[in-house]
């Protein structure tokens, strides 16, 4: 099969937010040709593309035109597109452009989409197939969001979900199949009307690289990880720091906390001040900051898709200690999942307390957590999954 696949970010590096599709184009590569068309960003770099070229029989980045910074402007924006359902942007545009001269040029056989800016090329590919990754419960995120921001940053979130509610309802419209990283997600997102194109389609973990290398959990030390830019990642950031680790250091003052991943927040930059608090930046090996931890502990109070913060702290076998709206992302069925689920900031100061004193007593690493990640989340079995949806999607011959 001639697969088109385009997304909404480029899939490489793997610290991007695209690893999913970096591991699905990967797999599928060995079974059908495929052609892909990303948006990139500011950080992305031509050789950025020397990373999945090996995968694909064409790479198109598609530069993003007129992104701003300015919240002015972002508000602006959201009201045009909520008001007035005017999505058109330069990046929408040059999308849409490189979709239709692909789709001239080459007979395809299968559209896979993901990312809600790829909204804008579904009137180039009608005639095709077509897969769409909703992947995460976006609406579920902002409306989770709600309780923990301004009232200026309320009135944004609002406006974002009657774009994000409408963009969801357009192409779930449109897919033949919907692929969801989770069951929690698919039954946020979809009504009766779709659910039978629902496909659900797990996150995976490379087993093979986020193992150990050394024998002993670390002491003294809790660690957070993820895309600092991300809000919900910030904010979990920011609970450790202001209202979860003075707790734990009125009983266990030489604790460390390193929060660990890339583009930190101005705001969690300042709040760092305690010198126990080790805020890195961009790494370029996550696995050795998450060996020198006692526990992993990620107070998401809001968020949607699959934790994969969380699935590489299992399969670095850390006992983790995270909220019940990150657990769920992790759930598979009735399965129990080796994590400690905390409510409040004095539960997940007293849950890393005992955690910390427990690794005093026993340094072993938790290989339980491992075992449900190997056997509940692999990129083989996405990928299997993924291809029977296109096999089943394709133009009949």
């Amino acid at each position: 099969m001639r697969v088109l696949y385009i997304t909404g970010g480029f899939p490489y590096p793997l610290t991007s937010g695209y690893l999913r599709h970096y591991h699905l184009i990967r797999g599928l590569s060995s079974r059908h040709d495929i052609d892909l068309v990303s948006i990139v960003g500011r950080s992305f770099q031509m050789e950025h593309v020397e990373g999945i070229r090996p995968f694909v029989k064409r790479v198109e980045p598609v530069r993003a035109v007129g992104r701003s910074r300015s919240r002015a402007v972002k508000a602006a924006r959201r009201v045009t597109d909520a008001v007035l359902h005017a999505g058109s942007t330069g990046t929408s545009r040059a999308l849409a452009q490189s979709a239709r001269r692909l789709v001239a040029e080459t007979s395809y056989d299968a559209v896979v989409l993901s990312g809600r800016e790829t909204e804008a090329v579904l009137a180039e590919i009608r005639e095709i197939p077509l897969v769409v990754d909703l992947c995460d419960a976006t609406a579920s995120r902002l409306i989770g969001s709600l309780p923990h921001s301004s009232p200026l940053r309320r009135a944004m979130i609002r406006l974002e979900l009657i774009r994000v509610r409408r963009i969801e309802s357009e192409l779930a419209a449109a897919g033949r199949h919907l692929l969801f990283a989770s069951v929690r997600d698919r039954d946020l997102v979809l009504d009766g009307a779709h659910a039978s194109k629902a496909v659900v389609v797990p996150n995976g973990v490379d087993i093979e690289f986020w193992q150990r290398r050394q024998p002993r959990l670390g002491e003294e030390r809790v660690v957070f990880s993820g895309a600092m830019n991300y809000r919900p990642n910030e904010d979990a950031a920011l609970y450790l720091i202001r209202e979860i680790m003075p707790r734990v250091w009125a009983s266990e003052p030489t604790t460390q906390l390193s929060i660990v991943g890339r583009e930190p927040t101005a705001a969690l930059i300042r709040a760092a001040s305690d010198l126990r608090v080790t805020v890195t930046g961009f790494v370029s090996d996550m696995r050795p900051h998450l060996e020198s931890g006692a526990a992993f502990v990620a107070p998401l109070r809001f968020g949607a898709g699959i934790q994969n913060k969380l699935l590489e702290a299992m399969a670095m076998e850390m006992p983790i200690i995270t909220s019940a709206v990150a657990a769920a992302g992790v759930t598979v069925d009735e399965h129990p999942v080796p994590v400690v689920v905390a409510r409040d900031a004095p539960g997940f100061a007293a849950e890393t307390i005992a955690a910390v004193r427990a690794v005093r007593k026993d340094p072993t690493p938790r290989a339980e957590a491992r075992r449900y990640v190997a056997r509940q989340f692999t990129w083989d079995a996405a990928v299997e999954t993924l291809d029977r949806v296109l096999v089943r999607t394709a133009v009949p011959g």
